[in-house]
């Protein structure tokens, strides 16, 4: 059984195979699989949907760490639209055994896997360094403009689009190791340094916080609140990357292990890796009040437009029903009506023929 050692993120089994073999996945496995990914890929994008609906309809949520959730929002329906259903097709294609059609897919899907895993952490390294900006310089970080945070989104989507174009370039496959080298390193070992750093630079500032004026120490407070949401957010990708990644490590380092490796335990660290994007909304939700509010404001009024709309329907099928039950009622009393009536001039004509025969 082949598994996903031989591709630069080991994100699916060998689409270049020496020898003919029968397919790599019983048909049952693969049916589950592909149902999980994407009830997972709908959940990524109707949750994260549904975060960038509230951003934009409620002004005060667009503040300066919001417009960075936004932008890993939108990196994570990337996510549920397009690297999934191509990881999907791409167990398909590779059941069928179409090798041809399913290299070209894997030629696609490997720049948009890495660009979507890269976005993450980028996006969650950014808010880190921001949290410690806006707790230890918090009147600069106030005064600071929102065109300063369309530039810093501007690089991050050029940064990750950058790694992920190094896809094309840089030699692939268990023969060349130094490209997962240079992945690990820009796309997790770099950016997790950073988050270490910041979190704890955090940490030394709130510690010291009982130096501070009382208003300074009541920004840190609130800053913080808004850091700890972004430490759970951190903590999901770590969650649900980590067991990935150290997969791929373990294959990089012993590329013999790659046989002993179940493809099973493979599709799930994918399916774990995933789940990140579909938890997101979440954590949003269950961790910001500026967003759970309006979140579920939004769909109570959902449930109660359902509710009316039903009512309404119900109502207006039983006026409909009721007003032709009375229609039938009329229509039964009329007949007869129009039977009596026949019945009285047909006694009234025959009373008249037998007066008329009568002997005067």
């Amino acid at each position: 059984m082949s598994n996903s050692s031989n591709s630069t993120n080991s994100s699916g089994p060998d689409v270049h195979p020496t020898v003919p073999r029968g397919p790599f996945i019983d048909i049952q496995y693969l049916v589950i699989w592909c149902v999980v990914y994407l009830i997972i890929a709908t959940f990524a994008l109707l949750g994260n949907v549904l975060i960038i609906f509230v951003f934009i309809k409620k002004r005060n949520l667009r503040t300066r760490t919001n417009y960075f959730v936004i932008g890993l929002a939108v990196g994570d329906i990337l996510v549920g639209t397009i690297t999934i259903p191509l990881y999907v097709t791409l167990l398909i294609l590779l059941f069928n055994q179409d090798y041809n059609a399913s290299s070209l897919v894997q030629t696609v899907f490997s720049p948009m896997d890495i660009l979507s895993g890269m976005l993450s952490i980028l996006h969650l390294m950014t808010i880190s360094v921001e949290r410690v900006y806006a707790i230890a310089f918090p009147l600069r970080h106030r005064t600071s403009t929102a065109r300063l945070n369309f530039i810093i989104l501007a690089i991050i989507w050029l940064t990750a689009a950058g790694v992920a174009s190094l896809n094309f370039f840089i030699p692939k496959g268990p023969e060349w190791k130094g490209t997962f080298l240079i992945y690990s390193t820009l796309g997790f070992f770099v950016p997790f340094s950073v988050i270490f750093l910041a979190y704890t630079s955090i940490w030394i500032i709130v510690k010291s916080r009982t130096k501070i004026s009382r208003k300074r120490a009541r920004v840190v407070r609130r800053e913080s609140r808004t850091a700890l949401t972004i430490f759970a957010l951190i903590l999901l990708f770590l969650i649900t990357w980590l067991p990935f990644f150290s997969l791929n490590l373990v294959l990089f380092s012993c590329s013999k292990c790659a046989a002993a490796v179940p493809l099973q335990l493979v599709l799930f660290f994918k399916a774990l890796h995933y789940c990140g994007s579909a938890l997101n909304p979440v954590v949003y939700s269950a961790r910001m009040p500026e967003f759970r509010r309006p979140i579920a404001i939004l769909l109570k009024e959902r449930r109660l437009t359902g509710s009316l709309y039903r009512h309404s329907t119900e109502r207006h099928s039983f006026r409909r029903s009721n007003s032709r039950r009375q229609d039938a009622e009329l229509s039964d009393i009329c007949d007869q009506q129009s039977t009596c009536s026949g019945n009285e001039t047909g006694v009234a004509t025959t009373s008249l023929k037998n007066a008329e025969r009568l002997p005067l």
